[in-house]
């Protein structure tokens, strides 16, 4: 299901699209570079019967991240799912509006996760909590995550503003109506 672009006037719509569109691409860096890793692993234990110590909690902690990363470019494209049997036939000004009120909802659970996330993280480091098989402190990871839902965060309510102006579409809900 494709979503519309970003319109290209508002500067606050090209704002929002260029943060998610750098999370997004942060995201697929740390994401390729856990594939190579598992694959550097895998062949290290098929060739040599050695395989990367503890691969698996890296690889984790990347995936992890990286969810959070793709968070912001997911919201921003309204790429989300969406249920909207009642809203087909309603004018594209209220569908606007009740995708900007969800959008709301969704940056407040965001919100939510970030400050526990923030929580989880200090927690961690008042407590030296480390990974199980490394000795690399969590709370690092923790404290990006909050950051990268705290972005999230800040795009929700950025997407939510931009509906209710009229500057951003509401999502799109077939492929056909994402191509007008």
């Amino acid at each position: 299901m494709d979503a519309p672009a970003m319109p290209d006037g508002p500067s606050a719509a090209r704002w929002v699209d260029k943060l998610a569109a750098g999370l997004a691409v942060a995201g697929g860096v740390l994401t390729s570079l856990a594939a190579l890793l598992v694959t550097v692993s895998v062949l290290g234990r098929w060739l040599f019967n050695s395989p990367i110590p503890a691969d698996y909690e890296m690889v984790e902690v990347a995936v992890g991240v990286a969810v959070f990363a793709f968070l912001g470019q997911t919201q921003a494209r309204s790429g989300h799912i969406a249920v909207d049997t009642f809203t087909l036939k309603l004018p594209a000004r209220l569908n606007a509006a009740i995708d900007g009120a969800w959008d709301l909802v969704l940056a407040a659970f965001l919100g939510f996760f970030a400050w526990g996330l923030l929580a989880g993280g200090l927690d961690a480091r008042a407590n030296g909590l480390t990974l199980i098989q490394l000795p690399w402190p969590v709370w690092p990871v923790y404290l990006l995550c909050s950051v990268l839902a705290a972005l999230a965060c800040v795009i929700a309510v950025a997407t939510a503003v931009l509906k209710f102006t009229r500057r951003l579409p509401p999502a799109a809900h077939t492929v056909s109506e994402a191509r007008e």
